[in-house]
């Protein structure tokens, strides 16, 4: 393997001080879409680069802390250097704002846990302790220090590694797993950043903050979901007990990720639901790789690492290497293809058109009887069974759960089948609006067995009136493996009252026609960042105001608004502004404002929630946003960047203003002393 040493270290990427963590330590909302968890560990995503830290330079007996190398869910990690031996280390110190009782067992649990392993592939603990400072209490511990690390996926691309070289990269990586797994130690957040690579090419597995051994019958996590979700398995994202079969699972992911740069699942866009929905339903996609050597093997050994079923995936990571290991060598593996009848069941869920569909049905039930049925009948007599019994059965079906909130659209509806059905399509259902047929364009029909949903309704459901959904079926759809088929419609209904939503950022000049006044205030482009865009106050210690107005063709009913603030706190590069203040108000009317959200430095720092600001606009027809913004310190050649509004960023806040409105019928127009009717 050709590795070179690194010639810099991965670039850093700001923390989000907006999410909070609870005593929990779980993901706060379903805003938030996984990538952020419990842990930390030197190269994540949270990686920062600080030089006002108060426990820089501080003295634990024989080590010195340096410098901040990473700052995660519970904790930081400093560089520091040892005096006896003379060696640089780790340091990681937990925070004392994430000190719930949970998490402070968790992370006695990392130390206890890492002092029992002692294998090459995972980062060694030399110590442990506690010291004071300002009358709090750091736990901490000592780790050894991954010279130039990089993320595993980081690392392999940066070195240009083949496919062979990142599958004895990856056999690496799975050793140190399963070394950690025949001490009974389930990892429980295996993905790239908990991954380091370092100088020599070879892998380190970090982060045990919430590993656990596989016999403890922790009663306290039981429905807790920790991890990644990306990389959880279907029962760690229930928050079922898990074993070692869930770590290969999160293998098998970074197996896709390693060789092809994606993920086993098209997740883009999708909230937290959405993504437990599909990694639980939705079959993974086909590994390919160019290399014919490779090609076949390497699909088996990721569809096996990705069954649903955790007695359907290796044992273990051994196993995992154990195969990873004879495909590179040539010799058989012990996994083997999925049967023709799997195949033919997922490949029938994504092919799910009226052709396809009676091909598959034909398919699979010939594969049923030539599997099943003639194989018994040579063995044992069977008696007839009475056509009418199984003629009677329904099939059924209900309507379990809906997206649509007050101020929204429909956008998914979730049905749930009596039997498992195979095949369900958009030819099943129609939509009618007032009556009058609505087509069903753009919208998707996915899922399995009995457990479906109808998404993509959004844009067809934005218009007033009252809707009827009716599942009817057609002719071959839906009907399960014995040919049951639904004997009767199912409708479900609902009114949408007048809606009007507003989104805009500022990379554009869209948000220009709602602004009604911008005093001592501007719009202003940080091309240091990335081209970021946001509006920032232009006078020292003077408070800026920018104001705008929408516009609603009703009275409006119910409202919700989301407008980022944000101000810079001392957990960001020095020199941060102490006085740094943005507000975000809001009026019916442009005269009376009532404060949503307020952010100072070191309390708050990020604030782009979604507010349910009916009872303020309720009864009028405009609503108007107001944001305040103060800063007292200037950015070398950049002014006052530390207090802003709606800051856009065509990758992480590519959204940053949204306000939906809802309500009734325009008011009309009468004449003097003409009452006004109820409405």
């Amino acid at each position: 393997m050709d590795i070179r040493p690194q010639k810099e270290l991965p670039s850093s990427v700001k923390p989000n001080p907006s999410l909070s963590v609870d005593n929990h330590d779980t993901v706060p909302s379903i805003e938030e879409l996984s990538r952020r968890t419990t842990d930390f560990g030197l190269g994540n995503e949270e990686t920062v680069v600080e030089h006002t830290d108060p426990l820089l330079g501080i003295d634990l007996g024989d080590i010195v802390i340096e410098s901040l190398l990473a700052s995660g869910g519970m904790g930081r990690v400093y560089k520091a250097r040892q005096r006896l031996p003379e060696r640089n280390v780790a340091v990681k110190v937990m925070r004392p704002s994430h000190r719930s009782p949970r998490a402070f067992q968790r992370f006695q649990r990392e130390t206890e846990l890492l002092g029992q392993l002692s294998h090459p592939g995972i980062a060694q603990i030399y110590t442990a302790g506690s010291f004071k400072q300002h009358g709090e209490t750091f736990p901490y511990f000592v780790m050894e220090l991954v010279q130039d690390a990089m993320p595993l996926v980081k690392a392999a691309n940066y070195h240009r590694l083949s496919n062979i070289e990142r599958l004895r990269l990856f056999s690496s990586v799975c050793k140190a797993v399963a070394y950690g797994h025949a001490r009974s130690v389930i990892h429980r957040d295996l993905k790239p950043s908990n991954i380091l690579v370092d100088s020599t090419g070879y892998p380190k597995v970090i982060d045990f903050g919430i590993a656990r051994i596989e016999q403890d019958d922790d009663a306290t996590e039981t429905g807790t979901f920790l991890g990644t979700r990306q990389y959880s398995s279907p029962e760690q994202c229930a928050g079922h007990k898990v074993d070692s079969r869930s770590d290969v699972y999160s293998l098998g992911v970074i197996l896709h990720e390693i060789l092809t740069g994606k993920l086993p699942y098209d997740l883009k866009d999708a909230s937290l639901l959405e993504t437990v929905r599909i990694i639980h339903e939705q079959p993974p996609n086909r590994l390919r790789v160019p290399e014919t050597k490779l090609r076949a093997g390497i699909d088996i050994i990721a569809e096996k690492c990705l069954s649903k079923e955790p007695y359907d995936r290796y044992l273990n990571a051994e196993k995992l290497a154990q195969d990873i290991d004879a495909l590179l060598s040539g010799q058989p593996l012990a996994a083997k293809p999925q049967t023709l009848l799997k195949r033919s069941f997922f490949y029938f869920k994504k092919h799910s058109s009226l052709t396809a569909s009676g091909t598959m049905l034909f398919v699979m039930l010939a594969l049923f009887y030539f599997s099943n049925v003639l194989p018994q009948a040579s063995k044992i007599s069977i008696s007839p069974t009475p056509t009418a019994a199984i003629d009677n059965k329904l099939l059924e079906v209900t309507f379990p759960g809906v997206s649509s909130y007050r101020t929204t659209p429909l956008r998914w509806l979730h049905l749930a089948f009596n039997e498992p059905i195979l095949s369900l399509t958009t030819a099943d259902f129609q939509l009618l609006r007032d009556g009058r047929d609505v087509p069903l364009k753009n919208v998707t029909v996915s899922g399995n067995r009995t457990g479906w949903e109808i998404s993509g309704l959004e844009e067809l459901t934005s218009k007033e009136g009252k809707y009827i959904l009716k599942l009817a079926g057609t002719q071959s759809t839906p009907q399960n493996i014995n040919g049951h088929r639904l004997r009767q419609e199912y409708t479900t209904t609902w009114t949408m009252p007048p809606f009007k939503d507003i989104r805009f950022n500022l990379l554009d000049d869209s948000w220009k026609q709602y602004l009604v006044s911008m005093n001592d205030v501007e719009s202003y482009t940080e091309h240091s960042a990335g081209a970021c865009t946001f509006i920032r106050p232009t006078v020292s210690e003077k408070e800026g105001v920018v104001i705008f107005k929408f516009d609603a063709p009703f009275l409006i009913r119910n409202a919700t608004l989301k407008a980022t603030i944000k101000v810079w706190t001392t957990g960001d590069p020095s020199p941060y502004d102490p006085g740094a203040i943005a507000a975000l108000d809001i009026s019916p009317d442009g005269k009376l404002w009532t404060n949503l959200d307020t952010r100072a430095a070191n309390h708050g720092g990020f604030g782009g929630n979604f507010f349910d600001v009916s009872k303020y606009v309720a009864e009028s027809q405009t609503v108007w946003v107001r944001a305040r913004l103060t800063a007292t310190r200037e950015w070398p050649e950049d002014g006052l960047i530390f207090s802003q509004f709606l800051r856009s960023d065509t990758e992480s806040l590519p959204e940053p203003f949204y306000l939906t409105m809802t309500g009734g019928k325009p008011p009309q127009k009468q004449n003097p002393g003409v009452p006004v009717p109820d409405r």
